[in-house]
């Protein structure tokens, strides 16, 4: 059993007097004992993008700014800064770097120490990168000699990641009369296991519990030096005040009943990801006479290398406000169950899986319907591209986040404008692409980071009763499968078994394939209490999947029309 930490809870009043900008157009890097600034604006009208590097102390001979599709170095697009003159470049299968015979990088300005250049979103270059919105991940480089082999040790070089087309949204100052909070696990000694959930439950101050308050901006707190072992962070809210203020393994603290009452999601942090900030028309409700009191925040910590003897004070600090606005927010996870239902054959280059949030489920919403301001996409280590549809009637409407380069070292909130309005009968179907080349075995669904997930946390208002509707073939099915196709006739075998026990030809793949695109579906449409909706005809399992459709009109170009690196 693991040891029990029981904290002090960490508040701090303070008077609410500034607030920070919603995302960062520059990104920095240290190069040896030179500091890279890379800073960039999108030019929709151009349908291009300026970019502004400038370097500290001492300089470089040479720099690279780079674009890859996934974070790889090899195959990836370039252009290199040397001798005031600017050249588009290529990195190739073997790290040799390659001169385009189309020079799409235009310098615009040079000076000492800083120069700008210029690149259209898209190029037709088979060898350049096409921009996107989604996360971009930029390779930066440099050294003192330059070199074409890209893999020599004086070739300085690191990743960083940001948002080429989404310009930052202006937030709303915070008010006067505001005060913030933190619940942090202070002190905690973290488990030496590969994965942990630790949970801590924490009263909120009197102040805010006595008079009901919107919590208006959340912001993530990772302490220094920890930032390889906090994977992602929940926060939920306590139904129950009959709390015991505490902090623990959240295994242990599921056993008890009042705790097991803290399962309202209200919020989501993973690696990358900056505050979380309410529009003006919404706030997280919290405090009042009818309102909760206790929150409870869970942090996933990765500790891969099982390292001993690591404390953490992580968590978060909230900002909240008196001053009512006209409506509270809420949030709702869509996706896929976590369960070893939902998992990936080994060496896929692109395997899909798809979670629906049914019908049955999204007429539980207001009469009304939600808008959705803000969403966060989430899978884990072979996650490569994530996306939420939006059906109504069974035809496809829109998508309310596409992230096509998605990286779990970097997770960010996108702001939704305009606003996405979901009406009860609504379906969302999120589905998250995987990449298990170099795996020998199956990638399961489950909580540990080299399990998987597919999750979108949509943040919105009115909040509603619905908090999770999320989906995973259904259990029958799946066992019946691995009978009648597969020749896997123990019943009794635990899933992730059978799925070990499956000669993984294209044959087989294609199969699942098929499968998870045409079973019946078990549902989570679960309320804020944790628990499913009463009164479904087929109490949520073996549901059809819903039928939906995509009008061809939707593709914007075939990839055989401006061709580009990440086609």
């Amino acid at each position: 059993v693991a040891k029990m930490h029981f904290l002090i809870a960490v508040f701090t009043l303070i008077v609410l007097t500034s607030y920070g900008t919603m995302c960062s157009n520059e990104v920095k890097i240290q190069l040896g004992l030179t500091t890279i600034y890379l800073g960039w604006k999108a030019d929709y009208a151009d349908q291009s993008v300026l970019f502004t590097v400038t370097q500290s102390k001492k300089r470089l001979e040479y720099i690279i700014i780079g674009f890859s599709d996934h974070g790889h170095q090899n195959g990836s697009d370039i252009c290199i800064y040397q001798n005031g003159q600017l050249k588009d470049a290529f990195i190739d299968d073997t790290f040799q770097i390659q001169f385009d015979r189309s020079q799409d990088c235009q310098l615009v300005v040079n000076r000492r120490k800083m120069f700008q250049f210029r690149r259209r979103f898209s190029t037709c270059d088979p060898k350049d990168f096409a921009f996107e919105t989604g996360t971009t991940q930029f390779i930066i480089a440099g050294g003192y000699e330059f070199t074409t082999n890209f893999q020599e040790e004086k070739v300085m070089k690191g990743t960083q990641y940001g948002l080429l087309l989404e310009p930052p949204i202006s937030i709303e100052p915070l008010e006067s009369d505001g005060v913030s909070f933190k619940i942090l696990a202070d002190g905690t000694l973290v488990p030496s296991n590969a994965t942990t959930y630790w949970c801590i439950i924490r009263r909120i101050p009197g102040v805010v519990a006595d008079r009901k308050h919107h919590i208006i901006k959340m912001n993530a707190l990772v302490k220094s030096g920890n930032e390889h072992i906090v994977h992602h962070m929940e926060i939920f809210l306590c139904e129950s005040d009959n709390q015991i203020e505490r902090s623990e393994d959240c295994n242990d603290m599921m056993m008890d009943e009042e705790a097991r009452s803290c399962s309202h999601v209200i919020a989501a942090w993973a690696t990358g990801e900056g505050p979380i900030n309410y529009p003006y028309e919404a706030g997280l409700p919290l405090g009042g006479q009818t309102g909760k009191k206790y929150l409870k925040v869970e942090i996933h910590y990765n500790n891969l290398r099982l390292q001993a003897g690591i404390f953490d004070e992580s968590g978060f600090v909230f900002f909240v406000t008196p001053n009512l606005r006209k409506y509270d927010a809420g949030i709702m996870e869509v996706g896929l169950i976590y369960s070893d239902a939902n998992s990936i054959p080994p060496r896929q280059r692109d395997f899909p899986l798809t979670g629906h949030c049914i019908a049955d489920c999204t007429k539980k919403l207001p009469n009304e319907g939600i808008y959705v301001f803000a969403s966060q996409l989430h899978a884990h280590l072979s996650g490569r591209r994530i996306f939420t549809s939006h059906y109504r009637e069974g035809v496809k409407i829109g998508e309310i986040n596409r992230d096509d380069h998605y990286n779990t070292k970097w997770q960010h909130l996108a702001h939704i404008r305009p606003y996405v309005h979901i009406l009860q009968g609504d379906t969302l179907s999120t589905t998250c692409v995987y990449e298990t080349l170099s795996k020998n075995e199956v990638t399961l669904g489950g909580y540990g980071i080299k399990e998987e997930m597919c999750v979108n946390y949509l943040y919105y208002f009115p909040a509603s009763e619905v908090e999770v509707c999320k989906s995973a073939v259904d259990n029958e099915t799946l066992h019946t499968y691995f009978d009648n196709m597969l020749g896997i006739h123990e019943r009794n075998l635990p899933t992730h078994l059978k799925f070990a026990s499956v000669p993984w030809s294209a044959r087989n793949v294609l199969s699942l394939k098929e499968l998870y695109s045409t079973a019946p579906l078990n549902i989570n449409c679960y309320g804020k209490d944790g628990a499913l909706f009463p009164n479904h005809p087929r109490n949520w399992t073996a549901v059809p999947q819903p039928r939906v459709f995509v009008s061809p009109s939707k593709k914007h170009k075939d990839r055989m029309e401006c061709a580009a690196l990440n086609d």
